[in-house]
């Protein structure tokens, strides 16, 4: 009978649920077997096996950096306490200036509408003085109580401007015209 050369197989693991004992068992397949009349034997491997060979090794100093990130000095927490209370103070402050600004917006709204209010009053006013005072009241009461009349001819005076302006008199003019 000759003999078969041998064959390499990369490993290759099973899981087995043990129904007696209520545990999960791993198994590895042996690296190499031959051909033939050859029966694979298993390897039995705990779970904790598996994890603890999963894990990656890792150096000495990276484990010291890691332990030293993970502490924190007294300078590094009063630092980060010094900015947390500077933040709440912040935070405190715009909070306060929302709330200013808040009350300033509703203080000009409310002037606003006072305003609005006065001018829609005053406007009412007028109209009703405006109403009750006809202008054939003003010139009965110019003529007849006052003792007032029309401008005669010779009482008006006409005068030459170059541009389209109209004349103030600020003093008495003098009869020539001039």
């Amino acid at each position: 009978m000759a003999r078969r050369s041998s064959k390499t197989y990369t490993s290759a693991k099973r899981r087995v649920n043990s129904i007696r004992s209520g545990s999960v068992k791993y198994y590895r397949l042996q690296e190499s077997y031959e051909d033939g009349n050859a029966v694979r034997s298993l390897e039995e491997e705990t779970a904790e096996d598996i994890i603890e060979k999963a894990k990656p090794k890792v150096s000495r100093r990276t484990r010291i950096n890691r332990a030293r990130a993970r502490n924190m000095s007294a300078g590094y927490v009063l630092f980060l306490s010094v900015v947390c209370i500077a933040t709440v103070f912040l935070c405190i402050h715009y909070l306060q200036l929302r709330s200013d600004l808040t009350n300033q917006t509703e203080t000009i709204a409310s002037m606003e509408n006072t305003l609005s209010q006065l001018k829609a009053d005053n406007d009412a006013y007028y109209k009703e003085t405006m109403a009750s005072v006809s202008m054939d009241d003003v010139r009965d009461t110019a003529l007849n109580k006052l003792g007032m009349h029309y401008a005669t001819e010779s009482q008006i005076r006409y005068y030459n401007t170059e541009d389209e302006s109209y004349v103030r008199q600020y003093q008495s003019v003098s009869d020539d015209g001039q």
